[in-house]
């Protein structure tokens, strides 16, 4: 069962979209975020967060892991929400808000209120003010099933 916020539309993306809007969260940080970093944060939403069960996750090659993130992503994406920006020599890219989805995500945020933005600000600073190793010990040392089919031996 989930948490329920009256008065915000049930859509999983728009949590993905405040979490990545650092304006709109009032945070500090990057503009953009990593793959990894999208997963724990989404991750730790669906766990602890104001969104409880958002998404359903699975121990993966570096921990907690649900391919529904990448869907949204890119449904985000294609609508004109996010950008997405490769990664010269990576496999993987970064994601950050564009104007449209800053849009978006602020009337999302005054929706949620300042409990869930605090909480969502709070999460972001958290994933951004660690290095790649020290957000996965932290997060596996939390929750250590999902560290079960790790690649990461730090």
């Amino acid at each position: 069962m989930t948490d329920e916020i009256p008065g915000v539309a049930q859509d999983r993306s728009t949590w993905l979209l405040l979490l990545l809007d650092r304006d709109a969260l009032g945070a500090s940080g990057p503009d953009e975020l990593d793959p990894v970093r999208i997963q724990k944060g989404m991750f730790l939403l669906s766990q602890r967060g104001p969104r409880r069960g958002i998404y359903a996750f699975q121990a993966y090659d570096w921990g907690p892991f649900s391919s529904a993130i990448y869907t949204d992503l890119a449904s985000l994406t294609r609508q004109g929400y996010l950008a997405e920006e490769k990664v010269p020599d990576r496999t993987w890219s970064t994601y950050r808000v564009t104007a449209r989805g800053h849009e978006r995500a602020s009337a999302a945020a005054a929706q949620v209120g300042e409990v869930a933005t605090s909480w969502l600000r709070q999460a972001r600073e958290f994933l951004t003010t660690r290095s790649f190793a020290q957000l996965l010990r932290e997060i596996y040392a939390l929750y250590p099933d999902y560290a079960v089919n790790s690649r990461f031996g730090g």
